[in-house]
């Protein structure tokens, strides 16, 4: 949940960007930039679902698929729009995402949006599943209002897996180590046997002689 603390620094005199990444850096968060192709939304829900933003076709298809199925849970927050052309019109890529997509994700996926947002008065918005008051996961998003989406991490959660994968990397190197040393006394091993076995053919030519020359 967002900090509710009253920062010191006045954010009167910001701008809306400038607004929304103060309120990034004073919540903690890192920012992943997304593709302002007019699928960011979905891109940004992407990757925070799937953990990268390529994924955003699918994203939007099953956002459709949960609002053509469920048309009575979100008629009414198309206004005069005709809910039909609303769908057909949102299916297509490009097609910028709005509140109501968010709304059908969060039901969809199960899980709790939460919006860092630049506007003065609204820093926050939580977006909740209808059939869950207390989802087990919470994504983060970042709203420059009106403009773009982005997804965002806690900067301690992204060094926890930074951490985890350099800590996956060194064992792997471990392991490597490992098997290479395993190697080299396999080969150790090979070479003393072939040694053993050229002394003990040597030592046997040797009796051969020696047999030789007494029978003569």
């Amino acid at each position: 949940m967002p900090n509710t603390r009253i920062k010191s620094r006045c954010l009167e005199d910001l701008n809306d960007y400038e607004r929304l990444q103060d309120r990034l850096e004073w919540e903690g968060y890192s920012e992943i930039k997304v593709k302002s192709d007019g699928n960011c939304q979905f891109r940004a829900l992407a990757d925070q679902l799937y953990k990268t933003s390529d994924c955003h076709k699918r994203v939007r298809q099953e956002i459709m698929k949960q609002l053509k199925s469920r048309p009575k849970f979100y008629k009414g927050l198309v206004g005069k729009t005709d809910f039909s052309e609303y769908v057909k019109n949102m299916s297509n890529e490009s097609v910028w995402g709005d509140e109501v997509t968010l709304k059908a994700a969060a039901d969809v996926y199960g899980v709790k949006i939460l919006l860092i947002t630049s506007m003065k008065d609204v820093p926050c918005i939580e977006v909740v599943p209808r059939s869950q008051k207390q989802p087990e996961r919470v994504i983060h998003l970042s709203y420059l209002a009106g403009i773009h989406f982005n997804s965002i991490h806690l900067i301690n959660q992204c060094s926890s897996s930074s951490d985890t994968a350099s800590m996956g990397t060194q064992s792997k190197k471990d392991k490597d180590k490992d098997m290479e040393k395993e190697k080299e006394k396999e080969k150790e091993e090979n070479k003393n046997k072939k040694e053993k076995k050229k002394q003990k053919g040597n030592k046997k030519n040797k009796n051969r002689q020696f047999d030789s020359s007494v029978v003569m």
